[in-house]
């Protein structure tokens, strides 16, 4: 008698639209995710990257981070603020500053005497950590600075001086080990002009997520792109995502193309183990007379292809823009509100698997004399089949149940022949 187990997800029902093949692809180009996240074992990094797409406060990628936080708990911090748990504060002429050729997104410049520290709204003690680190770039310019730590709302302590000069820009981090508790960060200069990138905050005993956000409204590909080598990928081996999710308004030119096989490039160097999901844009605007997010659209999902990256298509359940609209989905002609994003966020996070992590699905066989019982955990608002195979190819399903959060026991007649089982996990109906 054998046994095997699969958690197999379901595929939501695909139109075309104007010609265009846009259906979701390359599920499983996530795997990596999915191993790193479970079992649980250590903080599992995800990273939100975009423009005003993928801000920090609304979107698709901000509703999909809440919904991994709540199910697999947070870590800790990455970055630009999310939830309002790395808000930055900024004395003696400290700058914050936006994309540049340094940097694509939010970064800081620290003068000698400068200084800048992080925050967590309504904890004054700070985030529950046990590692505090900063990014930033090393540049001809660049100085000393140190790193000082607040503990429980106690007096800043410096506990570690960076040299921030290099001949040429260089992406760097630097970090230090803490006592488990709840710690503040800051960054104070010393000497020269230093650039912060930002903050990370992150409890290394933990499995939640550490989620970070490199997002800035109105950047471009281009402006991604301008920044050199030397400053991101350094940078982004150490973030080191197991997610990245990527969502950007562009066009569909060849220019866009070959920005986003750069960027391919850019991440398959830096990062080996790392899953790609590209979301696909949903209707704006200028959709009802043109095709502008469609052929942005089929550009992305066609570098997803090549590349074998997952392509999650939202303009399936966005319907139209009007439809958006109507059903007060949009906060403007570009933009979901919270509650167009949390609508569509839903479709990825079943579609895509995301509602299977850290739930039972393991499968477990017992002889009973001429009786088999199988026996599996289950959660609530998921949906268990049990399915048969004496092949491994045809599967035959053999009962379903909607999870209670209890043990669920089979039993099964031996035919006496060898076959096979496992569970298939669906969302609830």
């Amino acid at each position: 008698m054998h046994l095997c187990f699969a958690a197999l997800f379901p595929l939501l029902l695909a139109f075309s639209l104007s010609a265009a093949d846009l259906t979701t692809t390359n599920r499983e180009a996530l795997q990596y995710f999915f191993s790193a996240a479970d079992p649980p074992k250590k903080p599992v990094t995800i990273l939100s990257f975009g423009d005003s797409m993928a801000d920090s406060y609304r979107s698709i990628a901000y509703v999909l981070m809440n919904r991994f936080a709540e199910r697999m708990g947070v870590a800790g911090y990455s970055f630009n603020n999310y939830a309002n748990s790395l808000l930055f504060n900024l004395t003696n002429g400290t700058q914050v500053l936006g994309p540049s050729s340094l940097w694509y997104s939010t970064y800081f410049h620290l003068p000698a005497g400068g200084g800048l520290w992080w925050t967590k709204e309504f904890s004054d003690a700070g985030i529950l950590s046990d590692d505090a680190g900063v990014f930033y770039i090393s540049l001809s310019r660049g100085g000393k600075f140190t790193i000082s730590i607040s503990t429980n709302s106690g007096p800043w302590s410096p506990l570690l001086t960076v040299d921030g000069f290099s001949s040429t820009p260089v992406g760097c981090f630097t970090n230090v080990a803490l006592a488990p508790n709840f710690h503040r960060l800051r960054v104070d200069g010393v000497t020269g002009n230093n650039v912060i990138l930002g903050p990370r905050l992150l409890n290394s005993r933990s499995s939640g997520i550490n989620a970070a956000f490199t997002d800035y409204p109105g950047i471009t590909l281009g402006q991604v792109t301008n920044v050199p080598l030397s400053i991101r990928t350094p940078i982004f081996q150490a973030l080191a995502p197991d997610l990245l999710i990527w969502h950007m308004k562009e066009d569909g030119t060849e220019a866009t193309r070959q920005r986003l096989i750069e960027c391919e490039q850019w991440w398959s160097h830096a990062l080996s183990n790392c899953s790609v999901l590209y979301i696909g844009t949903p209707y704006v605007g200028v959709d009802t007379t043109m095709t502008w997010t469609i052929d942005q659209n089929t550009v992305v999902r066609s570098v997803a292809l090549d590349y074998h990256r997952a392509y999650m298509d939202c303009m399936t359940p966005a319907v139209s823009y009007d439809w958006m609209s109507a059903h007060g989905f949009m906060s403007d002609a570009t933009h979901l509100n919270y509650e167009g994003s949390s609508y569509l966020a839903g479709f990825i996070w079943d579609d895509l698997g995301f509602f299977s992590l850290r739930v039972p699905h393991s499968l477990t066989i017992q002889s009973l004399g001429n009786q088999l019982r199988l026996s599996y955990g289950t959660a609530p608002n998921i949906l268990y089949t049990l399915e048969s195979s004496e092949d491994r190819i045809r599967w035959e399903p053999l009962f379903s149940m909607i999870g209670t959060g209890m043990m669920m026991n089979t039993n099964l007649q031996s035919t006496g022949s060898p076959r096979w089982f496992h569970l298939r996990l669906n969302p609830s109906p």
